[in-house]
């Protein structure tokens, strides 16, 4: 079923966007930072994971694309009490499906901005028995500025930078993270 709906998604593309299509996987490590809502308490940044399928779709002639897919992402962090030393991890992971312009200087070059749709699909804690992750806002948009090099015909890098302003969860928001994510192409 699955090769039934890709193969008429290229179909719809027409024959002079399916030659410039840029599928593959890509996967990285992460930066996150953001900000507690907590007296006494302070964040510090955390690394996280993210990784997944891309898609850069043509959009007409010319360098602009659509760039989508489907990533697994981290968004980690942790509190630290400026009183006890004591620390708490929050650990949320996101499905993000990435909504950007991508524009293609040249076929081994690219910047691309936009945003992600982050859904929500585990939250947890650990370092305090009482903690728990609540009233997290799913879905969430984190703005998204990067550039994608290839190296050569099938290899490549991603760097990204991802901002969100206001609440993730419950005392956490103002989310931002820097990654450096490996592609493979597959087309």
């Amino acid at each position: 079923m699955k090769t039934a709906l890709f193969v008429f998604c290229l179909a719809l593309l027409g024959a002079k966007a399916h030659a410039a299509l840029d599928y593959g996987i890509e996967l990285g490590p992460r930066q996150q930072s953001g900000d507690i809502a907590a007296w006494n308490f302070s964040a510090n940044p955390q690394i996280g994971f993210q990784g997944g399928l891309f898609a850069h779709i043509p959009l007409e002639a010319g360098p602009t694309h659509f760039r989508t897919g489907i990533l697994y992402t981290q968004r980690p962090l942790e509190s630290e009490s400026n009183v006890t030393g004591a620390r708490i991890k929050y650990n949320l992971d996101y499905l993000d499906i990435p909504l950007h312009f991508l524009i293609k200087a040249h076929e081994k070059f690219g910047f691309y901005f936009g945003f992600n749709a982050a859904i929500n699909i585990a939250k947890s804690c650990s370092g305090d028995p009482a903690c728990k992750v609540s009233d997290v806002d799913t879905p969430y948009f984190p703005m998204v500025f990067g550039a994608a090099v290839k190296f050569n015909p099938k290899w490549g890098l991603d760097f990204y930078l991802e901002g969100a302003n206001g609440s993730v969860a419950w005392g956490l928001g103002n989310y931002k993270a820097v990654g450096l994510n490996l592609m493979f192409s597959l087309d």
